[in-house]
């Protein structure tokens, strides 16, 4: 359309400024109405009180031109122009006038309103152009009640009025103009100074680059719209440097990462081939370069994994599961790795029905939760693996009592590769993919994973997971045995 071409500062100030050349108007028609009929008011009430006080002189001093026109002076002065008086009877005959240049009939209106006693007021055109319109009163002279044939009739121009209503006309029509042009400057003006926290946000948009996300848009005084979408922004700007930063840590770990299984892969080729050696050193440094690419193989698949959940790539089909069941195969499935570490796994179930999840990705997601568990604690130590019921979700906890994790790290435990505790963790195994995997995987069930840790006190991870309220029950596979991944695909310490 036309206006989308028009800016918006021009745009809300001729919307301005025809609104209020609309208001003009109809404030200036509505004035210019109200003047015309109090001028008018005023003409008829002097017209009809000079015709009353000379038809009340005519019964006690008589009536003669003078009096008549002592009257007009009286009531009308200089104010109007050619005011006149003069008595007539019903047939048309006058007896008496004060101006005879002006002789006006008795109207089949007024005649009839004089038959009950009542006045007529009546305008009429003038016999030439340039004159102005006549305004008249006709009324009946009463005798005891009774009408006795004769009206007094007192007229007088409207040139003074019609003079007043032309200047207050061209005031209007001057006026309008000039109010219409302040009405788009200020409208400009306003819009201008209105607009100029947008200007501001451009400017500082401009200064952004995938270089620096730190820049924010500064907010405006006024809590209004604008200062809420400057808000708005900062706050998107706040997750794009947050999703950065991971980015760039997550390219440096996994660079990291997949650098030191290749460093010994290239140092054992170079190793062996730096001269002839025995069967023996072959088969040692080929079991080195075959650990080493199971290492990165079971890297490279759980990154593949974890796309591909993160984007819901993946089939997901829902089983019906035994509660019972599901929780001893689990514990079964980590409990070498516990008792590998020397810790307890203590397990409750307080669901006694059945419940729907993927079984396979389900206990991929628990088995990375419950093997971080298993490394982050002490020799000796308990962890605890319910899992319970909150209305129509399934709730599973893992509480361990170990090292916790430091709290300026607990928004960055779900990131892949990310570590709280470097060199410790790289001693202790794994390669920081599993609480991503798990994240990624509970999603997958539409679930959320809850995190409350201390320092010193341990951890614990509350994984919820709801039922789904399928519509077609043929989605669901029952009375099937549930399927185990193994603990990790070639990377035997996930978390």
């Amino acid at each position: 359309m036309f206006l989308d071409r028009i800016p918006v500062r021009l745009r809300l100030s001729l919307g301005h400024a025809i609104w209020m050349a609309l208001l003009f108007l109809c404030v200036g028609f509505g004035l210019y109405r109200v003047v015309e009929h109090n001028l008018l008011r005023s003409v008829d009430a002097s017209l009809l009180v000079s015709a009353q006080s000379i038809r009340d002189a005519r019964f006690v001093r008589g009536f003669s031109p003078p009096l008549m026109e002592r009257f007009l002076n009286q009531f009308f002065g200089e104010k109007y122009i050619q005011p006149y008086a003069q008595l007539v009877d019903l047939s048309g005959k006058i007896s008496i006038k004060t101006d005879l240049r002006v002789s006006l009939p008795v109207t089949p209106k007024a005649l009839a309103r004089a038959e009950r006693g009542l006045e007529t007021l009546e305008t009429f055109a003038p016999r030439r152009e340039t004159d102005a319109p006549l305004r008249q009163v006709t009324l009946p002279v009463m005798r005891f009640g009774r009408f006795t044939g004769e009206f007094i009739q007192v007229g007088a121009t409207l040139d003074s009025t019609f003079h007043t209503l032309r200047e207050i006309v061209w005031v209007l029509w001057t006026s309008l103009p000039f109010g219409v042009v302040l009405s788009v400057v200020f409208g400009y003006l306003l819009t201008k100074r209105s607009l100029s926290p947008v200007t501001q946000m451009s400017e500082a948009a401009k200064k952004l680059g995938s270089d620096d996300l730190s820049v924010r848009l500064p907010l405006p005084p006024a809590k209004d719209e604008l200062r809420q979408l400057a808000q708005t922004f900062n706050e998107m700007l706040d997750r794009l440097e947050d999703a950065f930063m991971r980015l760039r840590r997550f390219t440096g770990d996994v660079s990291h990462e997949l650098r030191t299984p290749l460093a010994v892969l290239k140092g054992e080729a170079e190793l062996a081939l730096r001269r002839e050696r025995s069967p023996e050193d072959y088969r040692t440094s080929l079991g080195t370069i075959m650990c080493e690419a199971n290492h990165m193989t079971g890297i490279i698949e759980d990154l593949l994994l974890l796309a591909r959940a993160e984007s819901k790539a993946v089939a997901m089909s829902w089983m019906e599961l035994s509660a019972s069941d599901f929780v001893e195969e689990l514990a079964h499935v980590v409990q070498p790795v516990y008792q590998g570490r020397g810790v307890n796994l203590h397990t409750s179930v307080a669901v006694n029905d059945r419940f729907l999840a993927n079984p396979g990705y389900l206990t991929l997601a628990l088995k990375n939760i419950l093997l971080n568990a298993a490394k982050h604690s002490a020799a000796q130590s308990t962890v605890e693996f319910s899992m319970a019921e909150d209305g129509t979700d399934i709730i599973f906890v893992i509480a361990d009592f170990g090292e916790g994790i430091p709290e300026d790290s607990v928004p960055y435990i779900f990131d892949p590769f990310y570590r709280a505790d470097t060199a410790r963790n790289r001693a202790a195994g794994g390669t920081g993919i599993g609480l991503s995997l798990a994240m990624a995987l509970v999603k997958l069930h539409n679930g959320s994973i809850a995190v409350k840790s201390r320092p010193g006190e341990g951890a614990v991870f509350n994984v919820r997971i709801p039922q789904p309220l399928l519509s077609n029950p043929e989605k669901i596979v029952k009375s099937e045995p549930i399927q185990m991944l193994p603990i990790a695909a070639g990377n035997p310490s996930l978390a």
